[in-house]
């Protein structure tokens, strides 16, 4: 039976009226459980057997300290440090604590991480060490937020419950690529829907730095996403196909994504960035351009990384922009060396009509005020250098902080800057580079240290 339009209009009027209360029921009871979950804070109270470790010699209690480092509001650079466990009733004295090896540490999570889970890793920390040492074995261990209280009670390098694998299209593993400048590394691709299909069509390609974060968690406990965000925005026709390569990083990262070397923590670091790009541009690259139908050409090529990584992807885009029309960085280090990649932007030679590379510039602001700062500063330097406001994205992330599940949160609009700002640009001339060598010996010393 039809209503006629003078009953129809007094029950759709009544109907309407009716969701819009629910409608602002729902969003006052959500504004109520948010703020809630934003005031209960979650204390973690890490317990940490160290009796092993002792007995084989790799702690000394007298000399080392037992560190957790981790996301937000742990930090990955400074460890927060766990004490010998005072004794406990029945308990002579406290040289039983050092005997019994038991160390803890409490934490207090004001903040829920994006993804409910907290990454963290125990490290005994010892002076003269190196970057990459005195980590527990295995990848970053993931810890749920579920309570007010959480309790952490395990052994160091205890194993890491096991991370299931969720890949979305075709992932194709390389046989490793090495170079003289640098060891072999594992050098994934994602090949976009259609490829196989479609056997006269060239794609874009997007070189991506710490390849073992960016499929899948099992390397680092977390992961980008980009194959599930990339298949889906693919398929959804919101961006075009293209090719995503991903380059593991190697046992001196800091030396291979960094242009300077330094003294960090009494310890020479960084300075192997013209290597690493050697073996990018000179070895990877050309052997993704065989393998695969690739659109070779600046103006559909983009590399890009998080951390030290968009330190590298700019640094890259600077002076490689023959080969790289775009970079994705993505929360940089521009801290690093009294902010190097700030002065190496303006001292780097740019032409008046030299094409500048479009970059994707983006921090969270968990990540704290002076990051937000140096990034807003490294905007103003490029605008000054003739940066053109469309060849920017810039996003303060509200909350992200300096981990993967902020930067996975981040990758949809990342591929769409590149699809809408990269990829439609004409293959202009670049600078020529006089040599065979991607970055002959003129070149790095225009960029050392002052």
């Amino acid at each position: 039976m039809r209503l006629n339009a003078h009953f129809r209009s007094p029950v759709r009027a009544a109907a309407t009226a009716l969701v819009a209360t629910l409608v602002r029921f729902i969003a006052g009871l959500l504004l109520i459980l948010a703020g809630t979950q934003a005031m209960a804070a979650t204390r973690v109270k890490f317990e940490i057997d160290l009796r092993e470790e002792i007995s084989a010699g790799r702690f000394d209690p007298a000399k080392d300290r037992l560190g957790i480092r981790g996301a937000a509001p742990l930090s990955w650079d400074t460890p927060l440090y766990a004490h010998p466990a005072p004794p406990a009733a029945g308990r002579p004295d406290a040289a039983r604590a050092h005997s019994d090896g038991l160390w803890t540490a409490d934490l207090v999570v004001d903040r829920a991480p994006l993804n409910g889970a907290l990454l963290y890793k125990f490290r005994i920390e010892r002076a003269g060490q190196g970057n990459g040492d005195g980590w527990e074995p295995g990848p970053d261990r993931s810890l749920e937020l579920v309570a007010e209280q959480v309790l952490v009670a395990r052994a160091f390098g205890a194993p890491a419950a096991p991370i299931s694998i969720s890949r979305a299209g075709h992932i194709e593993q390389l046989p490793a690529l090495g170079s003289a400048q640098v060891g072999p590394r594992s050098v994934q691709v994602w090949l976009p829907p259609g490829y196989e299909r479609q056997p006269d069509q060239r794609y874009p390609v997007l070189y991506l730095h710490d390849g073992q974060n960016v499929f899948d968690a099992a390397a680092a406990g977390a992961e980008w996403g980009m194959d599930e965000t990339a298949q889906s925005l693919v398929v959804e026709g919101r961006i075009q196909p293209l090719i995503i390569v991903a380059v593991a990083s190697g046992p001196k990262r800091v030396d291979d994504y960094t242009a300077t070397r330094i003294d960090r923590d009494g310890l020479p670091q960084g300075g192997k960035a013209a290597d690493y790009a050697r073996f990018l541009i000179g070895t990877v690259k050309p052997e993704i351009d065989k393998r695969y139908r690739t659109l070779p050409d600046a103006g559909h090529t983009a590399v890009g990384g998080s951390g030290l990584g968009g330190n590298m992807s700019l640094w890259l885009a600077l002076h490689r922009d023959d080969i790289f029309g775009g970079a994705l960085v993505v929360s940089p280090a521009l801290w690093w060396d009294n902010e190097f990649p700030l002065r190496d932007l303006v001292k780097t030679p740019l032409g008046l009509t030299q094409p500048r590379p479009k970059l994707w510039l983006d921090m969270g602001t968990g990540e704290g005020d002076a990051a937000i700062k140096q990034l807003r500063n490294l905007r103003g330097t490029l605008l000054n250098r003739g940066w053109n406001r469309n060849d920017i994205n810039y996003l303060e992330a509200n909350g992200g902080t300096h981990d993967e599940a902020s930067w996975a949160a981040r990758v949809a609009p990342m591929l769409i800057f590149l699809d809408r700002s990269v990829w439609p640009g004409k293959t202009t001339p670049r600078m020529p580079r006089g040599s065979d060598d991607p970055f002959p010996p003129t070149i790095p010393q225009r960029i050392q240290r002052d």
